[in-house]
């Protein structure tokens, strides 16, 4: 069992848990309270859930080319807010290889909100981002028992 220890880095293990879940990017991750919080990945655009719970989004990352993830707007801190801004390095030795940027935010309020996010080199102004990426936020109020 020592071949298996160490040979899979923390991206292949997330989306295995994607995978797993159907396919539908919403997954599980190691480090992350898995009963409260859902993980979604470039594959969703759509968020639902109630105030109070938490989510993150994960996404390819690679600082080592000069690119980063950078909100393009403003969040609505009313229904939502960042908690945690992380970028997991990957789990292997080779140099450039690219890594996952993660936020976790809470739902603090109802309503309907995005997250509109883009990858690009902060220095190259005027030039289109690299990628872009942007997700609907829906927030309700817990349902009374």
């Amino acid at each position: 069992m020592k071949w298996f220890q160490g040979t899979f880095n923390f991206s292949f293990i997330l989306y295995a848990a994607i995978l797993a879940t159907g396919g539908n990017g919403c997954a599980q991750s190691p480090g992350i309270d898995p009963v409260n919080t859902r993980i979604y990945t470039g594959q969703d655009s759509t968020i639902q859930a109630v105030v109070g719970e938490e989510f993150s989004i994960i996404l390819e990352s690679n600082p080592t080319t000069g690119y980063s993830w950078k909100f393009a707007a403003n969040l609505d801190e009313k229904v939502i807010q960042l908690i945690r801004d992380e970028f997991i390095p990957p789990d292997n030795i080779r140099k450039g290889a690219p890594g996952d940027q993660l936020w976790t935010f809470r739902r603090v309020g109802e309503g309907s909100t995005t997250i509109s996010l883009e990858y690009l080199r902060p220095w190259e102004k005027g030039k289109p981002p690299a990628r872009t990426k942007t997700f609907s936020i829906a927030v309700t109020s817990p349902t009374p028992e």
